[in-house]
């Protein structure tokens, strides 16, 4: 049986060469199909990426169009995915951070000479304080201007407490709705303004 797959490789190899061979006799007897090839090649590739982006903004906008009950019932990673998408949407370049040491922030945000670090929350309960520490943490690592904790959720006191002496900012479900909803707005109508919790 080894012997066997072994021939079937080597026969592919020599049919690699064989076909290669053919190819650039003809390229040098025959400039012009030389030229047809390559051109039809390159026409191939341009198509591939044309319809490749097509299909990765039509899955962009599947993602954009998530209801808050969809985002309920979102993964972690999946809750991450969808606020890169919400925030490219809105005019931020977005970086994700590895999987594993994050240094405590999910998402990278820049706009407008701001640099954010963003903590991604997508509980089923209150935020708690540890969020706000470790956004905190991550600000100082990545340099960055903000720290901001994004959750579908709402924050426990003592997180907001230390997000308002620490200077994180808090996203909450009712902003995170706004944002939603800014991401939603055909581009000629007038945007909101977004308020965050402890700019209010």
């Amino acid at each position: 049986m080894a012997h066997k797959k072994g021939n079937r490789k080597t026969n592919v190899l020599f049919n690699q060469v064989l076909l290669s061979f053919i190819l650039f006799l003809l390229a040098f007897q025959y400039p012009w199909i030389a030229v047809t090839v390559v051109s039809i090649v390159m026409a191939a590739f341009v198509l591939y990426i044309y319809l490749w982006s097509i299909t990765d903004r039509l899955k962009n906008k599947r993602v954009l169009q998530s209801s808050m009950r969809e985002i309920d019932n979102m993964s972690g990673g999946d809750f991450e995915h969808y606020l890169s998408v919400l925030f490219e949407d809105i005019g931020y370049e977005v970086e994700l951070t590895p999987a594993s040491g994050d240094y405590g922030a999910d998402l990278l945000l820049k706009k407008d000479h701001n640099y954010i670090a963003v903590q991604a929350k997508r509980y089923s309960k209150t935020v708690g304080i540890a969020s706000v520490q470790q956004v905190f943490s991550a600000k100082t690592y990545y340099s960055a201007n903000e720290a901001w904790v994004v959750t579908n959720n709402t924050f426990t006191k003592n997180a907001c407490d230390l997000a308002k002496k620490s200077g994180v900012k808090l996203v909450d479900r009712e902003h995170l709705i706004r944002f939603m909803t800014e991401s939603k707005i055909d581009t000629f109508a007038p945007t909101y303004t977004i308020t965050l919790w402890n700019e209010e």
